[in-house]
């Protein structure tokens, strides 16, 4: 019986990377020039059916802002399905965003190509570095069951399925080692030579497939259609054995499937579980985009952050107290954040000046999130009632879901007179008003919601102007106090706030009790009832964990270290000079703050760093700079973290810095991180590969805010605001963990890595400002452990440390009491994790997504002081699933293991 024909499923396609060795705008005429001619061969060939626009809808964006006429051409061939656009918004580098991004990014993009037609239903990832284990339940809430990947994986077949943490499947189909582009140049050669390299082709890929199917993937970057593809696809189809045809992904996609379901061989196929972060002999990782430009992913960070953490939940908390919900200006700021996450973009492997536009762009995004967070607060605190006569409020509030206690600290402003004389102003026209103190009062004391005294420390005072905005006249200079306090908060609550009132009068000494666990300090060492934090010589500190009695050596290491790759891989030269803390050169220690909530001690230091790689990149100069580093490293009262906030000026080349903390364990045989909607857990070091065929493995792995390592009785979490690369690197005295905090290199690609045989891949471009030179910002923090904690713990400690309650002046005379919870969330066990708290984008009702990072199933359970009405629970995009019983005034629902889940419950004073 003869063998049943092959399928060959040819997909016209442009990769197109919006920005990367060219801007947007130089690139933006040769995609108009793109859609122009395909709109057109569609008109012309009724055989070229379909063109693939790369997966994301932010394209035919791109192209109706300068072809606007062409809008109704172009939305017939997208609802003919001929023109396939999303499902993303932007393809985005998956590991290097949060799970909320992923999630917006593909609502904004089904909800652009709706506007034309439908998303495309399969999951293209074609060029990430690498894929988040959560992906395949991602994209299962939007109706997407399907993902098509290349890099991160070196399975040799064509299709596997692909399991997400909660048991969520998706069919995974493994473009081959060329990638997106193995059909690229079939239209380019003679009509022989196109047979025999189709045929070659044809052959290896239906050796790899499980059923027959063929994918040639016919296009490559910033690629237009050939005009003669239509031919070359003809010619295939009269090959014996073969049944060629233009097609789609789609089309490919439900093939496979019914190919599958035919012959029975679903069951047969391999599952892959987790992370994609692999495969480096199969295709390129590219692991050292985690690390490029790293100025611009802490700027993202921020604003994802503030988005995420501030403005959508403090929002939704005013929302509740009956403010409006400003739902365009979060389409808006949403919009702008995503629009930061292209590959090329955020990634930090495209030309200066595309880098330069991103900088501008993520300033946007984080100037809207701050505005919409800064707007959301004051409304929260307009409306609680008010301070006694004479006493400041100031306002905690508290967006996480579990209760804070802690200590918090915040800047208050007080005006003591006007910066402008003979103006007179009307307190009541002032956007935010402030009482007036006088110049010299000091903070008498400070109670909480039920007049109690609560502990607090003046950190700082100085004077200054500020400009108070009013609603009718231009804002009013005036001179005011700063007063930095450190205010110890016994119990915040979660997805709620309480007041605080704090008295003042001129010469007084103030009254505060001691706070729980209080810290003390002298020149050289903080402690407290958990820690003991003593300064070394070389500026590193010591950590002695009181519960335990283990001993922590040589916590912020700084160490650097040439680095002679590229925007893609980190390459340490082969004669490189390693300078750390220990050649720093002066090292002044100084006390800042000495207790009782907070006790902070100061470190300056230089280190003589070589100033660049020297000519033949094999070693660093001889020529050295100095590289002054600034920390303040703080211990609060009853905490068991010690925080480090850094400042430095780079003035070297070709180099990486790093800040390095030990693990504490003598050998680690966990590594925990955490990720898109789950913590992963990592092995502490990838075998080496002694001569790569491509790439060596990468010894760094990425993080959002965390990573745990140690054994099952000792170790340590380091917590990172932003900074998103570590490794567990082995020393003398055992594993350490070291987050980056720059590497600086000065070209987009090199052909000459002895860690990337496989030569370029991008335009050999030089980047100066990739060098990273100038300041840097950055936080951390160290915590000792002994036994792991749970997954959820390390996430919400996590965020605690990152995004603790904001402390707000309270101006009061609402009618809102002094301490509430807006929306109470309780969970059982380690419990679930709170991902976004916000209004639904088209309804009126309150948005709860949680995830379960665990390996055992939560109860969740919602109540509100607002009587709930309806509950439902909904998918990613907020389309409703199926309603869900409100008992008693709580909800109640039950998370699997990894499950992310959407909640939407109603208040009786609105409707769905």
């Amino acid at each position: 019986m003869p063998a049943p024909p092959v399928e060959v499923h040819v997909v016209s396609h442009t990769h197109w990377d919006r920005e990367s060795y060219l801007t947007r705008e130089q690139l933006r005429p040769r995609l108009v020039s793109l859609l122009d001619r395909v709109l057109d061969l569609m008109d012309a060939d009724p055989r070229f059916q379909s063109f693939h626009l790369d997966g994301q809808a932010i394209l035919v964006e791109d192209y109706l802002e300068v072809r606007p006429e062409q809008a109704e051409r172009l939305r017939r061939r997208i609802a003919e399905r001929r023109l396939l656009v999303g499902p993303w918004y932007v393809l985005p580098e998956t590991v290097l965003v949060s799970g909320e991004s992923l999630v917006r990014n593909l609502a904004l993009g089904h909800r652009q190509a709706a506007r034309y037609g439908s998303a495309m239903p399969v999951g293209y990832l074609p060029d990430g570095c690498g894929q988040p284990a959560q992906l395949p339940q991602v994209l299962a809430q939007f109706g997407v069951t399907s993902a098509i990947v290349w890099r991160g994986f070196d399975g040799p077949r064509a299709e596997y399925w692909w399991e997400a943490p909660d048991g969520t499947r998706a069919l995974l189909i493994h473009l081959p080692p060329e990638g997106y582009a193995n059909a690229a140049r079939l239209p380019l050669v003679g009509p022989e030579e196109m047979r025999e390299r189709s045929a070659g082709l044809i052959a290896r890929e239906a050796e790899r497939s499980a059923v027959g199917q063929v994918l040639l993937m016919a296009g490559g970057d910033h690629a237009e259609p050939h005009p003669a593809l239509t031919d070359v696809v003809a010619r295939m189809a009269d090959e014996p054995g073969v049944r060629a045809r233009l097609s789609t992904l789609p089309a490919y996609v439900d093939t496979v499937r019914a190919a599958l379901k035919a012959r029975g061989a679903a069951a047969s196929l391999e599952t892959v579980s987790g992370e994609l972060r692999g495969g480096e002999d199969y295709a390129l990782l590219l692991p050292g985009v985690l690390s490029a430009r790293i100025g611009l992913k802490l700027a993202h960070a921020r604003a994802e952050g503030e988005l995420e953490a501030w403005a959508e939940p403090a929002s939704a908390m005013a929302w509740l107290t009956g403010r409006a919900y400003p739902s365009g200006l979060f389409a808006y700021s949403w919009k702008s954040l995503v629009q930061c996450q292209p590959r090329h973009g955020l990634c930090g492997t495209s030309a200066d000046p595309v880098h330069a536009e991103n900088a501008l762009r993520v300033a946007r995004a984080t100037q809207a999130a701050e505005g919409l967070a800064e707007r959301a607060l004051a409304a929260l605190a307009e409306q609680v009632e008010a301070a006694e006569p004479g006493a400041v409020r100031l306002l905690a509030v508290n967006t996480a879901a579990e209760a804070f206690t802690g200590v918090l600290d915040t800047v208050l402003e007080l005006p003591f007179e006007s910066a402008e004389d003979g103006r007179l102003v009307d307190a009541g026209l002032l956007e935010r008003s402030l009482p007036f103190v006088a110049r010299g009062a000091a903070v008498a004391s400070l109670a909480d919601d039920e007049g109690r005294p609560v502990p607090f420390q003046v950190l700082a005072v100085e004077e200054g102007l500020a400009h108070l905005a009013s609603r009718y006249e231009p804002p009013w200079p005036v001179r005011v106090r700063r007063l930095r306090l450190a205010v110890w908060a016994g119990d915040v609550p979660g997805a709620g706030y309480t007041a605080f009132d704090v008295a003042f009068a001129e010469g007084a000494p103030p009254a505060t009790p001691a706070p729980p666990e209080p810290v003390t300090a002298g020149e050289r060492w903080m402690e407290n009832a958990r820690l003991r934090v003593e300064a070394a010589d070389d500026g590193t500190f010591l950590v002695r964990d009181k519960r335990t009695g283990v001993v922590y050596r040589r916590c912020g290491e700084i160490e650097d270290e040439g680095d002679v790759g590229d925007a893609f891989t980190h390459e340490p030269p082969a004669r490189g000079l390693r300078v750390t803390s220990a050649q720093a050169r002066p090292v002044a220690v100084r006390l800042v703050a000495a207790g009782p909530l907070r006790a902070t001690l100061a470190v300056e230091m230089t280190l003589p760093v070589p100033a660049e790689a020297a000519t033949d990149r094999r070693r660093r100069s001889e020529e050295s700079v100095l590289l002054p580093v600034s920390l303040r490293v703080s211990l609060d009262a009853g905490s068991s973290r010690v925080s480090w906030e850094g400042r430095l000026d780079n003035r070297a080349r070709d180099h990486r810095l790093r800040v390095s903390f030990p693990a504490g364990a003598a050998r680690v045989t966990s590594v925990r991180a955490d990720s898109a909607f789950a913590v992963v857990e990592r092995v502490p070091r990838r075998a080496p590969v002694p001569v790569p065929r491509l790439e060596a493995p990468a010894a760094t792995a990425p993080l959002h805010g965390f990573v745990d390592a140690g054994d099952a009785g000792c170790g340590a979490t380091v917590f990172a605001d932003g900074l998103p690369e570590y490794e567990v690197a082995a020393a003398p005295d055992g594993p350490r963990l070291a987050v980056t905090l720059l590497r600086g290199i000065g070209a987009l690609s090199r052909a000459d890595l002895e860690t990337r045989p496989a030569g370029h891949v991008a335009p050999a471009i030089a980047l100066p400002d990739a060098q990273c030179l100038g300041p840097l910002a950055f936080r951390l923090a160290f915590e000792p452990r002994a036994a792991p904690p749970e997954p959820a713990t390390l996430i919400r400690a996590a965020r605690a440390w990152r995004h603790p309650p904001r402390l707000v002046p309270g101006v009061g005379g609402g009618r809102w009491p002094s301490r509430l919870s807006l929306v109470t969330i309780e969970s059982d066990g380690a419990g679930a994790v709170l991902s976004a708290l916000k209004k639904t984008d088209e309804r009126e009702g309150l948005v709860l997504r949680f995830f379960n990072p665990g390996s055992a199933p939560v109860d969740v359970r919602i109540r509100s002081p607002l009587a709930l009405g309806r509950a439902f629970l909904l998918d990613l995009l907020e389309r409703t699933q199926q309603e869900i019983p409100v008992f008693a005034g709580q909800v109640t629902l039950t998370l699997a293991a990894g499950r992310v889940q959407t909640v939407e419950v109603v208040p009786d004073r609105g409707g769905r």
